[in-house]
């Protein structure tokens, strides 16, 4: 099986002060897991997004050991690990998560390492794919603001969409017709789970959606996924 699971967001996860805070497992995190079919899958968090932040590992770790996760980190930036080393350490998980953070920042320093590659082989080799927020941008072939991911879908893809400015969907829909790939929209507290080629919504808000967006004989259209 092939999946990646994209986040657009956890409404909480972040205090005012820019603290990650412990939370809960929700459905998302819960449809994450079972995907391994494992009972105590290997769990790998990355971190670069957020410079790998001490606090945000650790409430991801409390969460998911929780569930019966074995969870681990991958520390790039402080660690000098080689790419033998990254590489067995991603290959041989069952989850991969990708945290959210600043996305051009954890692009650059994979292309660096060879971390990009590194994530398409473990998702040939059938290795669960998931993140929130910049590690829901890292799949897709650009995110709104054009920084390149990885390119595992062929999508322009637009997170936190309930609260993005007007000027910054604008700045979306443009890049949709310039660029002619249809757009992901994903509200916070939904993800969208590309499993074997097919397309499912996972809601911890209901109110809240995820849309598909195409450019069509010079029209926009933007469907609700169901």
């Amino acid at each position: 099986m092939k999946a990646i699971i994209c986040i657009g967001g956890l409404v909480g996860i972040k205090s005012k002060e820019n603290v990650f805070l412990p939370y809960t497992p929700n459905k998302i995190d819960y449809e994450i897991f079972s995907l391994s079919k494992k009972k105590n899958p290997k769990v790998l968090f990355i971190g670069t997004a957020s410079k790998e932040r001490k606090d945000y590992y650790e409430s991801f770790k409390k969460a998911y050991e929780s569930l019966g996760g074995i969870v681990t980190n991958l520390e790039i930036l402080n660690n000098k690990l080689s790419n033998n080393e990254i590489k067995e350490k991603i290959l041989s998980s069952d989850i991969i998560y990708v945290g959210c953070g600043r996305t051009q920042f954890m692009m650059d320093i994979w292309k660096q390492t060879g971390i990009d590659k590194i994530l398409v082989e473990a998702y040939e080799k059938g290795i669960i794919l998931a993140g929130m927020s910049a590690g829901s941008y890292c799949w897709f072939k650009y995110n709104y603001e054009l920084i390149e991911g990885v390119g595992l879908i062929p999508m322009i893809n637009c997170v936190h969409y309930d609260e993005k400015s007007d000027e910054k969907k604008e700045q979306f829909f443009k890049n949709i017709r310039e660029y002619k790939l249809d757009g992901l929209a994903i509200d916070n507290d939904v993800a969208v789970a590309f499993i074997d080629g097919k397309c499912k919504v996972i809601k911890h808000n209901d109110k809240l959606n995820a849309y598909r967006i195409t450019f069509k004989n010079g029209h926009f259209s933007q469907e609700i996924l169901k």
